[in-house]
């Protein structure tokens, strides 16, 4: 299922907080990933190593959280249409070595994290945000089947 403008639109609609402050958001979706999933901080070589305790107010968590909520920000704003995901995708498959699974766990905890932090987020807007991020997944996973990234 493609996300249609009207999910897109009502993202947006909420998503101002989170552009706002990109580093706090991440910072927090990455804490949780690394929670949720364990396994998923051994991705990260910078943090692979670290405790909780070290990840909090960790600054390149924060500097790298803000990419991951920035890059998720100019999705939305171009409605899946732009070069990042294309960007995203190779620099995941090719350097990084990310098995596309992880755009889904990640993008659970998105929607988790959202529930959470912002206040009011009805069904409706969660269930816009799963579509969304359902097409960021998508895109992701065709990306990685042109560039033979089979993980």
């Amino acid at each position: 299922m493609c996300a249609s403008d009207a999910d897109y639109d009502a993202v947006l609609s909420f998503w101002a907080p989170v552009k706002a402050e990109p580093q706090i958001y991440g910072e927090i979706v990455l804490q949780r990933l690394f929670e949720t999933k364990p396994d998923s901080q051994k991705l990260f070589p910078k943090f692979a190593d670290l405790s909780k305790e070290q990840l909090q107010n960790n600054p390149d968590l924060q500097a790298h959280g803000g990419i991951v909520v920035c890059k998720l920000t100019e999705f939305l704003q171009d409605k899946g249409q732009g070069k990042a995901v294309t960007d995203l995708a190779e620099t995941h498959a090719k350097q990084h070595k990310i098995p596309r699974i992880y755009f889904q766990i990640i993008s659970d905890v998105i929607v988790e994290v959202a529930a959470e932090k912002i206040e009011g987020l009805s069904s409706d807007a969660r269930t816009a945000l799963k579509n969304v991020l359902k097409t960021f997944q998508t895109k992701m996973g065709e990306c990685y089947d042109v560039l033979g990234f089979d993980k």
